[in-house]
């Protein structure tokens, strides 16, 4: 009996905990027209509208196809900033307090960049939760950079613009993936 009664009170739980969980919204609007509805909220509108509909795919691209391309552009915008920190890196006679930043930056990027490609693993196994988690965390390792960039006397105003639309990018990835989250 008390079985019975648990297995009853264990049903009528997970009906309350799923009844309390609305649905993914479903798009009829695909390519550009879908992107200016998923960046509505966004904080920079035109900006995620430029970078969703910037790859050709995007055309005829639906919700989860542009929540694949909103992840590619932020790991292409995070492979190509390690890349051009590298070559700073590389340049004699560097700042040491510039050189601390893009050690910091450099090292934040490696993380972001495979935190990118967890991101987009994640995605196209509609692991949502884990999708959330790995750009908060690409977010994280942005901000970090930022602080280094303001924090210290070794700036480099490249850096800092590419740093902004990295973290813009993977807010908008974010958005989107909260967006379709079931």
């Amino acid at each position: 009996m008390a079985g019975r009664i648990f297995l009853l009170f264990l049903c009528i739980v997970v009906t309350v905990v799923n009844a309390g969980k609305a649905p993914p919204p479903i798009f009829t609007e695909t390519g550009k027209v879908l992107a200016e509805k998923l960046c509505e909220k966004s904080e920079d509108k035109a900006f995620c509208i430029s970078s969703l509909t910037s790859r050709p795919e995007a055309d005829t691209a639906t919700a989860p196809k542009l929540g694949v391309i909103a992840l590619s552009v932020a790991s292409t915008n995070a492979s190509d900033t390690s890349l051009y920190i590298k070559s700073k890196l590389k340049q004699r006679n560097l700042e040491p307090a510039l050189e601390d930043t893009l050690d910091d930056c450099s090292k934040n990027y490696l993380d972001a960049v495979a935190q990118l490609d967890d991101s987009l693993a994640a995605l196209l196994a509609n692991a949502y939760i884990d999708v959330d988690i790995w750009l908060n965390t690409a977010i994280t390792d942005g901000e970090a950079c930022e602080d280094a960039l303001s924090e210290r006397a070794g700036n480099d105003a490249e850096l800092a613009r590419r740093n902004t639309n990295f973290l813009k990018l993977c807010k908008d990835a974010l958005l989107i993936n909260t967006i379709l989250t079931p």
